[in-house]
């Protein structure tokens, strides 16, 4: 940790300054004969070739400009000897080097890598993505994983060459831009906002990883001038192309649940519980773009890291539909869907909670009446808020509050209560950053909780994109058992989008 508290932003991203302990740890990912590093050669022939399979697994930084770009970027292709890769920002920044204005590296989708991957170093990087140092520090983070902070820096490192104060360093400022490119916050909400502790503080990290100071990332946006009034902050969440919007539409309004969310054809609006208030979002999927419009209304303003983060991960924004097509586009049972309906996505969630008490009702209830069992809770357990216009104004109840609810039969008011109980003495994590083959073994060993819904937690909660049953209820009409038993092993890591493919849109939970 005392190599990363002895970076100075200076005036330019070129000019930052690292220890040379930072630089022995960040040098070695150019190096061809180290294992863990990329492949220069298999890096370079990408970045020539501006292949978008690429874009956002990992950035390119140029020596003698001092800026790092995205391989799909439309600059003239430097030589190879002043190339150096890097698989996070964070990395690239760590080094001296500053975003490039062309390509935007901060909008890029993050890599499918950490998503796939349930080890220390991928649940670290969810969390520091979702501003948990912001809230809880490094020493939280690493509590929260179960290791000591040295164990954490050192992984972090060798996988991706940055610790977590320079992912967190990395995450404010991303988010900070995208905040002054999307909205007319004065530039000290839009500090405290990202995370900064001080102006001062923003304006020398703004001017470290993008080489200007943060009014002229708003002027070169036509944005200059005095704020407009108060409103909705309206925010672009850019994904990997395609994106099956009207499948995503069409799952979400089969089960939206009056009071805490709402669907049409073109958008989903939905309350939120965040660490420090309460929220309302809406994504706007209206075609054709290549961005999710957000609209996000916030009781306070450091909560927009926690909620785009969800809504990310709510729609499977980061997921590679190129990768999840080559495994599952070859498959003579799948292949026939994927060409159907490409780019379609496995549903997350906001709330891990909600989530796993919404499987258990549609465990022991067919979709309509669980639809109608959830309602019931929000109803008598739930929160209600004051919306900014209109419907949605309640909150999913939280842990607590159902220890000792009464929904339907008995076996679903145990199943409910044993959970909530489980969840909230924390026995058992449903966050995105859990440790999803513990928590799936705690989750089969509850009462009234069966594999196959354990699987679906797993796959819509802790956004595992291989989880799956062949106990589910949902595949039963959709392929003969022969048949996924001999194909199944087959669709690794994808089978949670097999599945999603398989059941279509009136099957399943999100």
């Amino acid at each position: 940790m005392a190599a990363e508290r002895s970076w100075r932003p200076g005036s330019t991203g070129v000019s930052r300054r690292i220890s040379r302990s930072d630089h022995r740890q960040t040098a070695p990912w150019n190096r061809r004969d180290n294992a863990r590093v990329l492949d220069f050669d298999t890096c370079y022939r990408a970045m020539a070739s501006r292949d978008a399979r690429f874009d956002g697994n990992f950035y390119v930084a140029v020596a003698t400009t001092g800026v790092y770009c995205r391989p799909v970027c439309g600059s003239r292709t430097p030589k190879p000897e002043n190339v150096r890769f890097f698989r996070v920002p964070a990395a690239a920044e760590a080094a001296g080097f500053r975003a490039c204005r062309r390509c935007r590296p901060d909008a890029a989708p993050s890599s499918r890598d950490w998503n796939v991957r349930g080890d220390l170093v991928a649940r670290a990087l969810r969390l520091i993505a979702g501003g948990a140092v912001d809230e809880v520090g490094v020493a939280g983070v690493a509590r929260r994983l179960a290791v000591s902070e040295r164990h954490l820096h050192r992984q972090l490192v060798a996988e991706v060459g940055a610790g977590p104060l320079a992912l967190a360093v990395n995450r404010r400022s991303q988010v900070a831009r995208l905040l002054i490119e999307s909205s007319a916050l004065p530039m000290a909400d839009v500090a405290f906002a990202a995370g900064y502790s001080s102006i001062r503080q923003f304006n020398d990290g703004m001017r470290a990883a993008f080489g200007c100071a943060p009014s002229q990332l708003r002027t070169v946006r036509g944005q200059p001038g005095p704020a407009r009034p108060a409103g909705p902050l309206v925010l672009r969440l850019r994904y990997r192309p395609p994106l099956a919007a009207a499948s995503l539409l069409a799952w979400l309004r089969a089960r939206a649940v009056p009071g805490i969310e709402r669907a049409d054809h073109a958008r989903y609006r939905r309350t939120l519980r965040l660490p420090r208030g309460t929220g309302w979002s809406e994504l706007d999927l209206r075609a054709p773009r290549q961005h999710v419009t957000l609209r996000l209304w916030l009781e306070d303003l450091r909560d927009v890291t926690a909620a785009v983060r969800r809504c990310r991960d709510l729609l499977d924004l980061d997921a590679d539909p190129a990768a999840i097509a080559q495994v599952l586009g070859a498959d003579p049972l799948i292949g026939p869907l994927v060409l159907a309906t490409p780019g379609v996505r496995v549903l997350g969630c906001v709330d891990g909670f909600e989530l796993a008490v919404r499987a258990l009702t549609e465990q022991h209830a067919p979709p309509p009446e669980a639809r109608q069992l959830c309602r019931r809770l929000v109803q008598r357990y739930g929160e209600t808020v004051a919306a900014p216009d209109g419907e949605p104004a309640a909150l999913f109840p939280t842990a607590p509050a159902l220890t000792d609810a009464v929904l339907g039969g008995p076996a679903l008011t145990a199943a409910i209560r044993g959970l909530a109980r489980a969840v909230a003495h924390g026995d058992i994590s449903l966050d995105r950053d859990a440790d999803r083959d513990e928590t799936t073994a705690r989750l089969a060993a509850l009462p009234g909780v069966s594999p196959w819904t354990a699987q679906r937690v797993r796959r819509h909660a802790l956004g595992d994109p291989d989880a799956f049953s062949f106990e589910d209820p949902a595949l039963r009409g959709a392929a003969p058992p022969t048949a996924l038993e001999e194909r199944a092993g087959r669709w690794r890591p994808w089978r949670s989008y097999a599945v999603t493919h398989l059941v279509g849109e009136g099957h399943g939970v999100r």
